[in-house]
């Protein structure tokens, strides 16, 4: 499957997730969550068409020492996740790994500052709500995986996993539906599954995000 853009994305998603009944019930307990910075256009899609919240969610990748394009986990506030496999497969130490995290919060502060995300008040707006986490594909799970972990610490009361596109292999724990429109056993990059996927400004993003 080939998506013509981000938003093509978030409309074929959105007919998707019409059909659950748990949005349908009662949409005004949902919200959407997007992963910054590509995931915020699938995800305004899918939450104007629902007519319900969305969220930006800032997540920062923690790089491999010696490979910045592998990552080895990935943090979103005080939630830290780490893919085992891929930390014992390289097998780095503790002060290793600790410096790697290091560098992942300092992009992560530069997100929350750069997109004012420090006053959105995420337990307030979560608690006891069905909780849609998109982003514009999956390649390593790690980001989604810790965005999926540091929203189950607020207390939700469901959390739908729904993206366009995902290895073959992908696996989340935790999550109670997921939704993923096209998985391929050789996806190298997200970008293969676009028409058109150029990087997302921040200009763009802060138009998105205004209410």
């Amino acid at each position: 499957m080939i998506f013509k853009d981000r938003a093509d994305a978030g409309r074929k998603l959105l007919v998707e997730l019409y059909k659950e009944r748990v949005i349908k019930k009662n949409k005004r307990q949902v919200v959407v969550v997007s992963l910054l910075r590509g995931g915020i256009i699938v995800g305004e899609k899918i939450a104007s068409g629902l007519q319900v919240k969305h969220l930006p969610l800032a997540v920062a990748k923690i790089p491999a020492p010696h490979n910045p394009e592998l990552a080895i986990g990935a943090l979103c506030f005080d939630t830290t996740y780490l893919e085992k496999s891929v930390v014992d497969s390289l097998g780095l130490t503790r002060s290793q790994i600790a410096g790697q995290i290091k560098q992942a919060q300092s992009k992560f502060i530069s997100y929350i500052n750069g997109f004012c995300l420090k006053k959105i008040q995420y337990a307030r707006r979560l608690k006891n709500k069905t909780v849609v986490l998109t982003d514009d594909g999956i390649a390593t799970g790690s980001t989604v995986k810790a965005a999926a972990l540091y929203l189950k610490s607020k207390q939700i009361k469901k959390l739908i996993l729904a993206v366009p596109v995902a290895p073959n292999d992908f696996y989340i724990s935790g999550v109670d539906k997921q939704i993923i429109l096209h998985k391929d056993f050789a996806l190298r990059a997200v970008s293969q599954f676009y028409e058109s996927f150029p990087q997302v400004e921040d200009k763009e993003v802060r138009i998105t995000m205004k209410p």
